[in-house]
């Protein structure tokens, strides 16, 4: 396991001090805080999208950003077709959460399966829109890529199992 003082990213030098992970996201996000635990922060809700982390995601975690946070997002897969408002809202907190010394982390939304996988089209159509539209505060990390190449497993087409967790959760430390 890799501790979030000791991880660091290849294109951002500065961002190898990360001691202190902040998480927010949707049921995929509390699904993998149940599978990983560990003493990161967390902002979750089942059916959670924008309007809830603009509401009550982000306000939850924000007295936590400081010097030395990584905030790691993990929104989207409850409302695809916002991806320009996401763009809106990610860019600017990053901006400000930059000022303060932390560095912010958008996770592509991940692909489905079974009756989902309709969904995958939209998904990779937001993800594109995320990775291109986000601003130099931002990293993008393609989890979605590093799925679909090493395989997933799911307990019902969206939400994954407790193994395909912590190797999302790996790869985003892997990637900060």
């Amino acid at each position: 396991m890799i501790h979030p003082s000791t991880a660091t990213q290849e294109s951002s030098p500065s961002n190898t001090n990360i001691s202190n992970l902040i998480f927010v996201g949707d049921s995929r996000t509390v699904g993998m805080q149940s599978a990983v635990g560990g003493n990161d922060t967390w902002s979750g809700k089942v059916s959670a999208g924008l309007d809830w982390m603009q509401s009550t995601g982000v306000p939850n975690i924000e007295g936590s950003i400081g010097n030395g946070s990584g905030v790691v997002i993990l929104m989207g897969v409850n409302d695809l077709y916002r991806a320009s408002s996401y763009l809106s809202y990610i860019n600017e907190k990053a901006n400000t959460w930059a000022s303060s010394g932390a560095h912010t982390y958008f996770v592509s939304v991940n692909p489905t399966e079974g009756s989902y996988s309709n969904l995958n089209s939209d998904i990779d159509s937001f993800n594109q829109q995320m990775k291109s539209g986000l601003n130099s505060n931002v990293t993008y990390i393609d989890t979605n890529s590093h799925l679909k190449s090493t395989g997933f497993s799911t307990t019902d087409g969206l939400h994954y199992t407790n193994d395909t967790y912590n190797k999302i959760y790996n790869y985003i430390k892997s990637n900060l």
